[in-house]
């Protein structure tokens, strides 16, 4: 049963604290001395090591490990003609919605796709700035609980419309990532470098490059602890967006909030095992009617053990009369999803600053974003949507600012480039800059 807790009452507010600091603690970064984080640590380093120096050996012993016993090298990599049967094998409506998918993900990624600003002048300057996409960019999503080919498309799409050349794609070689509907979305997706590997060894392997496996200058995806410290302790050797852990939910209500709607969103998120969901709204006959559209849907769900324990365990729902406070505490819990169901949306809106993806509105559920509206559903977790973005061609693009001087321009600004260069001692600029203007 979920818990109803009134912000204004002290008790329930320490409660929400509670609850907030648990989804705030860095599950792989600031922590990693204290307890089983600590030894999950030492064990990514050293499967990390072992992948650096035996490659696909290493490889294969951690996939026979975790995911396949019989797992051999030559099933790394996934031959162009597996994903081809596999594609052959899935339903005529199945592959018309990994279509729609894959064509609105695209869609939307090419209209967000940014173009390079105009030129600043200045006399005898010109100032700008170019977007140029990332050579390879490695794309791992899940496969150990369930089969995520819309994960895949998420990544996938948004660097293709970036223009990085080399994308390999990586999940793991269990039941589920050998799934004929995820090495469908990879036919449509016309991938050449797909690889069976899960884990921190995946990670290390697309790090480091192995026989089997090209090395790539980024890594993006979500995945398990494991897999999110071995992107954060090889950041600075690749690149990595962020982390990407469990799902989070929450919605933003007064009266006119639909019950039985916010109660599928939240048990939607509920399901993921594990994933924590929220409801902040102005109305107690709400928050009332949600507790019991959670009772009676959850039990109609295949994966109600999961979905129970989160409701009963990282889960609340939060009244307050102040829309404003409610909007503040959103802004505190920086969520994944935040579901928007408002009178006044756009007043909302404003004052909402820290959210992985907003969803507007009662017909806006957080499934049409994790499928076919087009914005990617890899999203920033545990409030690091305070700093973080979710995953966009953004993410595969790199920024480079281009300047030109003429005489004219270099000679306007040459004494307080030298004064500056004096002032920290490096006459070398200075130099550098006198011989070209110097008589």
């Amino acid at each position: 049963m979920i818990a109803i807790l009134q912000l204004s009452s002290a008790p329930d507010r320490e409660r929400v604290e509670t609850l907030l600091g648990n989804l705030r603690l860095d599950p792989v970064g600031i922590a990693l001395n204290k307890g089983s984080l600590a030894e999950a640590a030492l064990n990514v380093q050293k499967i990390l090591a072992d992948v650096a120096e035996r490659g696909d050996e290493a490889l294969v012993e951690v996939c026979r490990r975790f995911d396949d016993p019989s797992f051999t090298a030559e099933q790394i990599r996934v031959r162009p003609e597996e994903m081809k049967e596999a594609a052959s094998r899935v339903s005529p409506e199945l592959m018309s919605a990994l279509r729609r998918s894959i064509s609105q993900v695209r869609e939307y990624q090419s209209h967000v796709m940014p173009k390079d600003p105009p030129i600043l002048h200045r006399s005898g300057i010109q100032l700008g700035m170019r977007f140029t996409p990332l050579d390879s960019a490695g794309v791992y999503f899940p496969g150990g609980k369930a089969s995520y080919p819309s994960s895949l498309i998420m990544l996938a799409v948004p660097a293709q419309v970036a223009g990085v050349k080399t994308v390999v794609a990586c999940t793991p070689p269990s039941k589920y990532g050998r799934t004929d509907l995820v090495l469908a979305a990879c036919h449509e997706l016309g991938l050449e470098h797909v690889i069976r590997a899960g884990g921190a060894a995946a990670i290390g392997a697309l790090a480091f490059g192995t026989k089997s496996v090209p090395r790539v200058d980024k890594i993006v995806g979500p995945g398990n602890t494991y897999v999110q410290l071995a992107k954060r302790l090889l950041a600075g050797a690749i690149g990595i967006d962020g982390y990407l852990g469990p799902s989070e939910i929450v919605v933003l209500a007064d009266e006119t909030g639909r019950a039985s709607f916010i109660a599928s969103d939240l048990i939607a998120q509920a399901e993921h095992d594990p994933g924590s969901c929220f409801l902040l709204t102005t109305s107690q006959a709400l928050a009332n009617e949600v507790a019991v559209e959670l009772a009676k849907q959850s039990a109609q769900r295949q994966r109600r053990p999961a979905i129970e324990k989160a409701l009963a365990g990282s889960s609340a729902i939060i009244v307050d009369r102040s829309m404003d406070r409610l909007v503040e505490l959103a802004n505190r819990f920086a969520a994944e999803h935040v579901n928007l169901q408002v009178r006044d949306e756009q007043a909302v809106l404003k004052k909402l600053v820290h959210a992985g993806a907003i969803f507007v509105g009662p017909y806006a559920p957080v499934a049409a974003g994790d499928y076919v509206a087009g914005p990617s559903h890899c999203l920033p977790t545990n409030t690091t949507a305070r700093f973080c973005s979710g995953v966009s061609v953004y993410e595969f693009l790199k920024r480079s600012s281009v300047v030109r001087y003429e005489e004219q321009g270099l000679r306007a600004d040459a004494p307080a480039i030298m004064a500056l260069a004096e002032a920290e001692h490096l006459d070398g600029h200075a130099a550098s800059v006198s011989v070209r203007v110097s008589p």
